[in-house]
């Protein structure tokens, strides 16, 4: 893969974890939180509000989904990984941090080496993807988003 291609997909991975999505149905445009945010929240425990006060919802299903919660927390260990073996910049406080470090990681992966260029290519569509499946989209259809 040639660094150029590599840019592109590392950047059109991160432009889908870090900003909203928008979809065109039946000539209206639906923006969709980004997929990191769409994670966040499918981590969230499920309940419903009657009256102001919170209950579980019904149904026999926990109220946490480990399978995602292991995802996120996946994902931002290796975000924070990335973010140390790189040595970049901290983010401006008032930021989202794991967002920031995520377009910060694009915008480093050109000056990279070749094989750690790959690597983080390779992890980041793997967070992508864990993203993606975690918050119910299927993979093929944010491609023809991008």
């Amino acid at each position: 893969m040639t660094t150029a291609t590599r840019h592109s997909a590392i950047t059109a991975d991160v432009d889908q974890l870090t900003r909203p999505i928008h979809v065109a149905v039946q000539g209206r445009v639906i923006t969709h939180p980004c997929l990191l945010d769409q994670l966040r929240e499918a981590c969230t425990p499920t309940g419903c509000r009657t009256l102001g006060v919170t209950r579980s919802a019904p149904g026999s299903r926990p109220p946490l989904r480990l399978d995602l919660v292991s995802s996120l927390t996946e994902i931002y260990g290796g975000i924070a990984t990335w973010h140390s073996r790189l040595g970049l910049p901290h983010p401006p406080c008032h930021q989202d941090w794991h967002k920031a470090v995520l377009r910060l990681l694009a915008e480093a992966a050109p000056t990279a080496a070749p094989a750690l260029g790959d690597y983080l290519g390779d992890e980041v569509h793997d967070w992508w993807r864990m993203a993606a499946t975690g918050s119910g989209w299927k993979p093929d259809q944010l491609y023809k988003l991008r």
